[in-house]
């Protein structure tokens, strides 16, 4: 990772000042001087109060998103300190605070640290080390951008005869020098994303032997295969990913400054439970959004940026007018995607197709969504809930909860929130009848009859997608696949074996509890990550209930002949965008082993899946490169993966393998 920090110490040039609450203070509490004694008391009086309403108010709520950077956040002359608006109380931390001092940077839309050749020398410059500085200066436990040259201490003169700068690696040596005397301490992983959750700044770095490394904030948020959540400048500036996202597999070190005093104690692993936010402040007046939509009221055009444009987009994404990778390329951003999405809902909702959402579009949204959700029932959140324990209880996934609820913080929920649940659907299989569907989801079939209008329960086509009643919260297990018969005495090759693999810990599902000792067999043998194994067979076979896994026991969908001959099955293709079905040869296998076997050697012998065995150490990253190596035609395989490996917390499997 190449992430150069040199910044120039010139002055900035002469601007404006931008007044500041804090210098009307200062110009209201100077001209209070040159009143009487008591005038000038009762007037600081008032000052204090207006204060500490402000700073109450400040702390309370969420009210930096991280999109837009806050007033006197976006100097560019990087290597002079910034004022922030918010900024935290070392003796009384909260996550939320900690969020909101984080957000108002807005890393990933501020000018301050956006690439560019700052001092004129041809070079593009970063600037992970200046956010680093920002957000823990603003949080008063500054990890310095400036030190003294003869103390190492951080210091206030920043010119180059008396002081120096720190790029990454010289910050990494600062905290092993000098961090303990400020508040610094080495943590885990572990560590480092539990204080953070209890608002205590906190940093990821990486000392780079033949470079100037890189470093990072911890921010609060979940951990997971990927490490603690993080915000980061650099070469990527973004406001929530994880620590591999950008760090990759480097060995890096956490580190905590736990001096201050976290308010109300300890907060629960792996997101804090905040009580409900307080009222925005009176410069935004509250919102007037319908409740059973959650639209937008102001109108919106191209051009706008903001909350309301997110919205807007997840609303279109609901519909299906707009993709999740159309999304990605502008969140809040109303561009020509979001035109586009916008006027083909317009020219289907019979309506002016202008691109512009107003008040007869945001009808005709508020209708539609009403028809899409009409099925989605409610969960009020209960103390100790995640969003990822409600997503998996409900069976859908936390994107998912995060779009439908338009929630900016998905580490932030609170106990008495209602969270609108999507609506459930289920795509027809080849062999699939109403009755296995309605047993499988625990409902009858006259209740999927009601739902679907369907006139002929005995006439249902594979890819119709059939609607299913609301999750009633505790999701039935997932059904096993068809009782093997007995193995013959191994597959070929050494994979997938018999060898005994250890302890196994139980998921309650039970499709999941019968294939892990087959997906861990198979890593340990090829290093292919069992929980790719895992979510390729439960997609692929639907659970195990497949045509084609239960009479050919072909879990993965692996076409051409097997060791027990071929079957031929109608399947789905994607060419060209267009959904299509045709008939296909498969693999038939005497035994389930023998499935999963011949899937594991599939990536180990075929030279197309070679960029993809380069990664197995990181499971995420396989799943992709299998796809993008041709797998599956499937445009949305690689999300479907990820998806399945986040909701049942596969990963666990890996880290078994590797014992």
């Amino acid at each position: 990772m190449s992430v150069r920090t040199r910044q120039v110490s010139s002055p900035p040039p002469a601007s404006r000042q931008t007044t500041t609450p804090a210098t009307t203070a200062r110009r209201q509490t100077a001209s209070a001087a040159t009143a009487t004694p008591q005038e000038a008391a009762t007037r600081r009086a008032e000052l204090s109060t207006a204060g500490a309403m402000t700073r109450a108010r400040l702390t309370s709520g969420l009210i930096y998103d991280g999109t837009r950077p806050a007033p006197g956040t976006t100097n560019t002359n990087a290597a002079r300190p910034i004022d922030a608006p918010l900024k935290g109380d070392p003796n009384h931390r909260t996550a939320e605070t900690y969020n909101n001092v984080i957000n108002q940077f807005a890393v990933a839309h501020n000018p301050r640290y956006a690439i560019r050749d700052s001092s004129g020398d041809g070079i593009k410059d970063t600037f992970c080390n200046i956010f680093v500085w920002d957000v823990t200066r603003a949080m008063g436990a500054e990890i310095p951008h400036w030190v003294d040259k003869r103390t190492g201490q951080p210091t206030t003169v920043y010119n180059y005869s008396q002081s120096r700068e720190l790029d990454a690696n010289a910050t990494m040596d600062w905290l092993r020098q000098h961090g303990a005397q400020h508040g610094w301490r080495r943590v885990s992983a572990e560590e480092a994303q539990r204080l953070a959750n209890e608002g205590h700044p906190t940093m990821v770095g990486w000392k780079n032997p033949g470079g100037i490394g890189h470093v990072a904030i911890v921010r609060p948020g979940n951990i997971n295969e990927r490490g603690p959540a993080i915000a980061q400048a650099g070469s990527t500036n973004v406001n929530y990913a994880h620590v591999r996202d950008t760090f990759g597999s480097r060995p890096v070190e956490y580190w905590v400054n736990d001096r201050g005093r976290a308010a109300g104690g300890s907060s629960p692993v792996p997101t804090p439970m905040p009580q409900p936010p307080a009222p925005a402040p009176p410069a935004t007046p509250p919102s007037t959004t319908p409740p059973t939509t959650g639209l937008p009221q102001a109108t919106l055009r191209q051009g706008d940026r903001g909350e309301a444009v997110r919205t807007l987009q997840q609303s279109l994404i609901r519909l299906g007018y707009m993709t999740e990778a159309a999304y990605n390329t502008g969140p809040g951003i109303f561009g020509p995607r979001t035109d586009a999405a916008l006027r083909a809902f317009q020219r289907d909702a019979g309506i002016t197709v202008d691109g512009i959402y107003g008040p007869q579009t945001r009808q005709a949204l508020t209708q539609a969504l009403a028809r899409v959700q009409g099925n989605a029932s409610t969960y009020t959140v209960r103390p100790g809930d995640t969003l990822s324990q409600i997503a998996q209880r409900h069976g859908t996934t936390v994107d998912e909860l995060v779009r439908l609820n338009n929630i900016r913080n998905p580490n932030l929920i609170y106990p008495g929130q209602e969270l609108r649940l999507p609506a459930r659907t289920y795509t027809v299989r080849p062999g699939d009848t109403l009755s296995q569907i309605a047993q499988r989801h625990g409902t009858t079939v006259d209740e999927l009859v009601r739902l679907n209008n369907i006139r002929n329960p005995n006439l249902i086509y594979p890819g119709q997608e059939l609607r299913l009643p609301p999750s009633s919260g505790t999701p039935a297990p997932a059904p096993a696949p068809r009782p093997a018969p007995t193995p013959n005495p191994g597959p070929p090759s050494g994979v997938g074996g018999s060898a005994p693999i250890g302890q196994i810990p139980r998921t309650g599902n039970a499709f999941i509890d019968s294939i892990a000792a087959d997906a861990i067999r198979n890593q340990r043998e090829t290093g292919v990550p069992a929980s790719v194994t895992i979510a390729q067979a439960i997609l692929e076979s639907g659970w195990g209930r497949s045509a084609l896994s239960r009479e050919a026991n072909n879990f993965f969908g692996i076409k051409g002949t097997g060791p027990a001959g071929s079957v031929t099955m109608r399947t789905r293709e994607v060419i060209n965008g267009r959904e299509i079905y045709v008939d296909a040869q498969f693999r038939r296998y005497h035994t389930p082993q023998e499935s999963f076997a011949d899937h594991a050697r599939l990536f180990t012998q075929n030279r197309r899946y070679a960029e993809a065995m380069r990664h197995t150490h990181d499971a995420f990253r396989f799943a992709a490169e299998i796809h993008r190596a041709g797998y599956a035609t499937d445009p949305e395989y690689t999300s479907k993966l990820h998806s399945l490996m986040r909701q049942y917390n596969l990963t666990q499997f890996d880290a078994i393998a590797r014992r």
